[in-house]
């Protein structure tokens, strides 16, 4: 196979033949790897403590557990020759949408988190010099 073939239309429209072999183990086992990533996520979420991460966690959980879930799903419909849904090219939104999505939770972290982390504390500090009730 030739890297040229990506750059015809044929290649990402048509039913691609049944993955045998290390090309069925790689694809499976990558999507089985992200959702367990999401699972691990979701443990190490239960015992954080801080907020903030908890909220990244859960961000990058989602993630890795929808792209796993939809790819496992794109596998099948492609092991079991499902015309239009085994095509090359949901694969290639797939992708896309890991991509724009990943760059929304690091814009999330770089620059939402420190603006949060500035509001808690400046919350805390008039907190402080309030009167509670009793």
């Amino acid at each position: 196979m030739s890297i040229l073939n990506v750059l015809d239309l044929s290649y990402w429209f048509y039913q691609p033949f049944m993955a045998r072999g290390l090309s069925l183990w790689v694809l499976v086992g990558g999507f089985l790897l992200f959702v367990l990533a999401s699972l691990v996520l979701r443990f190490l979420r239960s015992h954080e403590a801080d907020s903030l991460k908890k909220e990244l966690m859960r961000r990058f959980g989602d993630l890795f557990f929808w792209t796993g879930i939809v790819g496992l799903f794109w596998m099948f419909m492609r092991q079991e020759r499902i015309p239009f849904f085994a095509w090359r090219f949901w694969l290639l939104f797939l992708a896309v949408g890991f991509g724009w999505w990943t760059f929304r939770i690091i814009w999330y972290w770089k620059k939402r988190m420190p603006k949060i982390k500035e509001e808690k504390l400046r919350k805390e500090t008039l907190e402080k010099y309030l009167p509670k009730s009793k």
